[in-house]
């Protein structure tokens, strides 16, 4: 046993050990390149912070986490997930740091790393993570499934409503590429398999590929659910995995593989790549790949079922084929997947319907579109495409160009996502119709102002890379040029450093005369100074819409269409892309003419002041400021939906939903159930910030007002794109406009430190970044008012003389430049002495009995540091020392004895001595009134419509509180306050709700904490069940089998018997549970009568009716035949399968409905069994398959599986069949079956035969076959 333990210690070690290494070469701290200016100096400084090991941006595996911080919700719904955006921006980290320093090889591993961790493919290792794309048939990409307005009425029913139109794209690359392996990201990864499911197709990998967003417009984050990408089955619902929470199938879904590319991301990679080279990356494997990868990206252009652009604006969508499907325009996103195990030979794909503003990236276009972009891909038609695409996007940021110049929205070729027909009087895009929040509604998709900056700085990218190649005539550049200047307007008019903007509670801007800023141009905004302090908008608001496009030629700068800007943040991701915007607009205005334009001197300069105060907020490990997270309610608000009926396993362990939902909201469409956040992730609440949330949210969240009362859940985040993004603005500027030369208000000295001494005051603290002088300020109040005693003080100490000693003096020092003063430092303080000498003797003594103990306090004696505490039980003494070294004016001596006077002195002490001692105090403990423990032993029983509560009695209470929530864990509510006794009863309550209490204990000396939980769920009393009905009595050899219908509220069941009609019926089983029971051991040819009643504890019902048969021991002869084959050869594993066909040899028509088939079998273990029937001619919903144990057991048989039929199910014409009845079993627990030895089971029966170890009962009478 030892040594096994040493060998697998020793191979982690070995492990590990390689690891590390491994880590350490790849995140080797890069050679520094001498910074030629301070921009540089701080992105390699940044740069170096985000790479270094110890701050945890990366994971084992390389892998940028989306966040280090843990507790985050926001598109990823965990911090140590990553993206597809973070992979982008990591590429233009790696990028600009090889341009600073000659070194590409970390923008090649970062790409090999994306390729093999986010990117689904093959990437060398010999995993296939597209399997079966192979089988892909471009001329039906996929089934039609709508789109639903809430996440409540998903499932979507996949559907033909609407054929799918054919994609073009599928025989061209597979001839460019020799296969359609799509060489795009998945958008999202659980990076340490925080969820635990597993990468299924590449196990090496601990990076799991997952997705959220797969219920419609409505669904945020907090309503998602978290599920594998690879898809087995293994975790969701028993043989539907996940799948069937999303679309609707007539059978169940089988496993599969899916991915979903977000199109941004990877126009962003490509967009990077082509800077990269640009700037010297000449490594042409990575650049094919970049071209391949704007080949694949193609299909984030089509409509989402290829449907023809703009036909399905009177609702009927006409298929598409060639490129009449393509909207040139990158769409949310694209999908593509297949399937899984031994009938996975399928495959689909597509596109999205919704093209977003935010989403386009004209750089991308320019680069795989033009010849000078130098990135064209290799296919036919690719270059073709992007060219289009380039001139497209730029039409269509034109067309959502608001009159103020903000970008609004983008448009949509299914409307609703389901191809209803367009509102009357919608605008339009070459057919498409304009959305204002398209894809997303909570919250809307076009209300954050980050939206605007990512897309914008593309925008001034492309009108750079024009101007400076002496295109300033063609019109893209003039699109270009329109749209950046509009917009760069009017963001600097919303733009402040050093000042904060003034808003009413509502998040509106006010102007200088206090009016709310509904729109306009260069409005005057009012602020207020806020010295190293940056804003820019939050949000916004829209009105209007655009006028319908023609062409650039007839755009009429949309005058309707308005743009209301409010929210002003200190959003440092969205800061980095502002800034970048900024820069590359202010140089693209000098390449156009020779010289900064007079917007483009002001952007420099903002983005410079950005750049200057942004260091400010550098915290060693990235630039991060608090956030506010007023949207942290969610992670407790009961929302998302789980359909009635589903029920499955979850990646972390638990049962989804699970108990503790509530009641879905009818009005939204749905009929199931919510559970919150942490119920479908428990895992969450193991995080180290949670219990901070957890509390915070107990004592501040106000459920009426929907507002955070004492406290709004506060964060600061390190995500790694916004490290990235800032990081490069850095480098960005540097590049395009050279160092900085604005100075900016330096931030408050730190650190400030004041030593008193003999009438002065030495003060000292730590230099502000750019800070040229120092004011040092002083008061005689704690807090101020400060008058100045020193200014243009250029060290970091100085000392104030000629002070008062004795007298408090309280400090707090400014920094400035020629830009402005800092704000006061903290405040620091000091008392100056003439020296020391021994302190006084404590005055004011006072001493309070308590229970066992006495409560000392004193005023404090000058130049005291400590004082000694010392007691005697006679007045006047001898005293003993209780405490030494005491720095407090306060000292509670405990463990006394009650009854018992105690006499005290304290004495004061200093470095030159102790003080006599002080009057004397004393104080005589007595047991008196504390405070009562918790009551204990608290249950709570449910009756009707109430809870019967009792508890253990709490010794010194006088009376209890008793209180309830609705939610296990609280909050509570008082149900009942001053309850004497030790029980209570709760009426009035809500029958199948659960309801926790809880109770305290109080007394004259307070409240106490409460008691441990109890939950009851009040039902309806118990009352003797009915009489079992549809009772059914089938002969069989020696043996009769009965079922019946199980009557509600019952516990068991008591089986009787007679030989005579009408009884007497003697007992021949009680305590039966089930709804069946075989009696065996009868006489063939006798006939028995039974009746069956129910019981509980109220006692037993009537007899049910009477059912009766006639056991034989022949065998089945009629015109009825059953025939067999396997499904699965497979003996050993975790299913039975089988599929039936019954024949009818007769002349008349015999009724599925009289039918009934039996399939004996072993169990093997005691676990209970499922039935699944995959497949029926005669329709799935119309068969039932239920199992019957037989007691005693036959030879090959301990269980049959009866297959019955309902009328729907119609009839087997005379010398007609039934057609294929495809069915399973399986057990509860999922293990293994052995089925050789089974009665019923033929390994060789691989096609149909006539097979008479199957039965068939015709109204209860052997048909068919040889019971065993």
């Amino acid at each position: 046993m030892s040594q096994g333990i040493y060998r697998k210690g020793l191979i982690w070690w070995i492990a590990a050990a390689m690891l590390i290494s491994a880590y350490a070469s790849l995140w080797a701290a890069p050679k520094e390149a001498s910074a030629a200016t301070v921009y540089e100096t701080r992105f390699l400084q940044l740069y170096n912070q985000i790479k270094n090991p110890a701050n945890g941006y990366f994971s084992p595996e390389g892998i940028p986490y989306h966040s280090i911080e843990t507790l985050l919700s926001e598109a990823p719904d965990y911090g140590h997930m990553s993206t597809s955006e973070a992979y982008s921006y990591w590429l233009w980290l790696e990028a600009l740091y090889g341009r600073y320093t000659g070194d590409w090889t970390k923008l090649e591993a970062a790409w090999n790393n994306m390729e093999k961790y986010i990117i689904p493919i093959n990437e060398g290792d010999g995993a296939e993570e597209q399997p079966t794309m192979n089988y892909y048939n471009p001329s039906s990409p996929a089934t039609y499934a709508a789109e639903k307005p809430f996440p409540d009425q998903y499932p979507s029913q996949l559907s033909g409503q609407y054929a799918p139109g054919s994609d073009p794209l599928d025989a061209e690359l597979k001839a460019t590429y020799g296969n359609n392996q799509t060489y795009l990201m998945h958008w999202l990864i659980d990076v340490d398999n925080w969820y635990g499911y597993g990468n299924l197709l590449n196990p090496s990998h601990t990076a799991t590929y997952v997705n959220t967003f797969q219920r419609g417009e409505q669904e945020s984050v907090f309503e998602a659910i978290t599920h594998p990408s690879q898809d087995n089955k293994s975790f969701g619902k028993t043989n539907e995995g996940f799948m069937s929470l999303f679309t609707g199938e007539s059978a169940a879904p089988a496993a599969q593989w899916k991915y979903t590319d977000a199109t941004d991301a990877d126009a962003r990679a490509v967009q990077v790549m082509y800077w990269a080279k640009q700037m010297g990356f000449n490594n042409t494997t990575i650049l094919n790949k970049a071209k391949k990868m704007g080949d694949y990206l193609r299909y984030g252009m089509f409509d989402k079922y290829f449907e023809q652009i703009g036909s399905a604006s009177n609702g009927t969508p006409t298929p598409g084929s060639g490129k009449n499907s393509d909207m040139y325009l990158l769409a949310w996103y694209t999908a593509w997947g297949g399937g899984l195990g031994s009938n996975g030979n399928w495959a689909w794909r597509i596109g999205s319907s919704h093209a977003h503003q935010a989403y386009q990236n004209p750089v991308a276009a320019y680069a795989l579109g033009t010849t000078a972009g130098g990135l064209a891909p290799s296919s036919a038609t690719g270059q073709t495409d992007w060219n289009t695409s380039l001139t497209r996007q730029l039409e269509f940021y034109n067309w959502l160009l608001s009159s103020e110049g903000a970008i609004g929205g983008g448009a949509t070729n299914s409307w609703n996502g389901s191809y209803n027909a367009y509102p009357a009087g919608v605008s339009k895009f070459y057919g498409m119709a304009y959305q204002e929040n398209p894809v997303y509604h909570d919250p809307g998709s076009n209300t954050w102002f980050g939206f605007q900056a990512w897309p914008l700085e593309r925008v001034a990218e492309l009108y750079y890379i024009l101007a400076s190649s002496g295109d300033t005539t063609s019109q893209n550049f003039k699109m270009a040029k329109n749209v950046i200047t509009k917009w760069i307007d009017w963001a600097i008019d919303y733009s402040f450093v050093d000042k904060k903007p003034v808003t009413d509670s509502a998040g509106y801007y006010l102007n200088t005369s206090g009016q709310r800023i509904l729109g306009g141009l260069n409005p005057p905004v009012a602020t207020t100074s806020a010295p190293g302090q940056f804003s820019i908008p939050g949000g916004q608001e829209w009105t209007g819409q655009p006028d319908n496009w023609n062409s650039y030629a007839t755009f009429t700068g949309n005058p309707n269409f308005h743009v209301i800007t409010k929210d002003p943040s200190q959003d440092i991701g969205v800061l980095g892309s502002y800034i970048k915007a900024l820069s590359f607009f202010a140089a693209g205005t000098k390449a156009e003419t020779g010289s900064f334009s007079t917007l483009g001197n002001q952007a420099k300069t903002l983005a410079d002041q950005f750049l200057g105060v942004a260091w400010n907020f550098n915290d060693g490990v990235g630039i991060a400021i608090d956030e506010q997270r007023k949207d942290y309610n969610r992670f407790f608000t009961k929302e998302i939906y789980f359909p009635n009926g589903w029920t499955g396993k979850f990646g972390q362990g638990n049962t989804i939903p699970g108990t503790g939902s509530i009641p879905s909201d009818p009005a939204k469409g749905g009929n199931g159930v919510y559970i919150s956040y942490a119920q479908l992730r428990p895992k969450i609440t193991q995080d180290s910030k949670w219990p901070y949330l957890l509390n915070l949210y107990n004592t501040s969240w106000n459920a009426t007002t929907q507002t955070w009362d004492n406290g709004v859940p506060t964060f600061k985040y390190h995500r790694f794109w916004a490290q990235a993004d800032i990081a490069t603005a850095y480098a960005e500027y540097d590049r395009l406009l050279g160092g900085s030369t604005s100075p900016i208000v330096p931030a408050a000295p730190t650190g400030v430190t004041a030593t008193a001494g003999n009438a002065q005051v030495a003060l000292s603290w730590t230099a502000s970044s750019g800070a040229t002088s120092y004011t040092v300020k002083r008061a005689t109040t704690s807090g101020g008012p400060y008058t100045n005693v020193a200014t243009g003080v250029t060290a970091t100490s100085y000392t104030n003389t000629g002070l008062t000693n004795g007298t408090t003096y309280y400090y707090v020092v400014s920094a400035s430049n020629s830009a402005d003063e800092s704000t006061n430092s903290t405040q620091a303080s000091a008392t100056p002495t003439a020296g020391v000498t021994i302190p006084a003797a404590p005055t004011g003594l006072t001493a309070t009995a308590g229970n066992a103990q006495v409560a000392l306090s004193w005023t404090a004696s000058s130049g005291a540091t400590s004082y000694t505490v010392k007691r005697a039980t006679t007045s006047g003494g001898p005293y003993t020392n209780v405490a030494t070294g005491v720095t407090a004016t306060s000292y509670t001596n405990t463990g006394l004895t009650n009854g018992t006077t105690y006499y005290y002195v304290v004495s004061a002490s200093n470095s030159a001595g102790s003080s006599g001692n002080s009057t004397q105090a004393s104080a005589t403990p007595t047991a008196g009134v504390t405070i009562p423990a918790a009551p204990t032993g608290l249950t709570a029983t449910a009756g009707n419509a109430q809870a019967a509560l009792s508890w253990t009695a709490s010794s010194g209470a006088t009376s209890y509180t008793v209180k309830r929530a609705t939610t296990s864990g609280g909050p509570y509510t008082n149900v009942a306050t001053g309850v004497t006794a030790t029980s209570y009863t709760n009426t009035g309550l809500t029958n199948g709700t659960t309801y926790y209490y809880v109770v305290s204990a109080s007394n004259s000396a307070g409240e106490s904490v409460n008691s441990t939980q109890a939950s009851a769920t009040p039902s309806t009393a118990v009352t003797i069940p009915a009489a079992p009905t549809g009772l059914t009595a089938t002969a069989g050899n020696a043996q009769v089998a009965l079922s019946w219908t199980a009557s509600s509220g019952a516990t068991s069941y008591t089986v009787k018997r007679a030989t005579t009609s009408g009884g007497p019926y003697t007992n021949v089983a009680t305590g039966v549970t089930a709804t069946s029971y075989t009696n065996t051991g009868l006489t063939n040819g006798t006939t028995y009568y039974y009746v069956v009643s129910a019981s509980n504890s109220a006692g037993e019902s009537a007899n049910s009716t009477q059912a009766s048969a006639t056991p034989s021991a022949g065998t089945g002869t009629g015109s009825l035949i059953a025939q067999y084959k396997l499904s699965n050869s497979n003996a050993t594993d975790n299913m039975i399968y089988a599929t039936f066909n019954i024949k009818n040899t007769g002349t008349t028509a015999v009724s599925l409905s009289n039918l009934k088939l039996r399939y004996y079998f072993t169990k093997d273990t005691n676990s209970s069994l499922n039935f699944y029937c995959d497949y029926a001619q005669v329709g799935t919903s119309n068969v039932s398959g239920a199992f019957v144990t037989i007691n005693p057991a036959k030879t090959g048989a301990d269980t049959y599986l009866e297959i019955s039929f309902n009328a729907a199910a119609g009839s087997i014409a005379a010398g007609g069949q039934s057609g294929d009845i495809q069915v399973r079993a399986a057990k509860a627990d999922w293990s293994n079956f052995n089925e050789n030895d089974d009665y019923s089971f033929d390994g060789t029966k691989t096609s149909y035969a006539d097979w008479n170890k199957v039965t068939v009962y015709q109204n209860g009478t052997l048909a068919w076959g040889i019971e065993p």
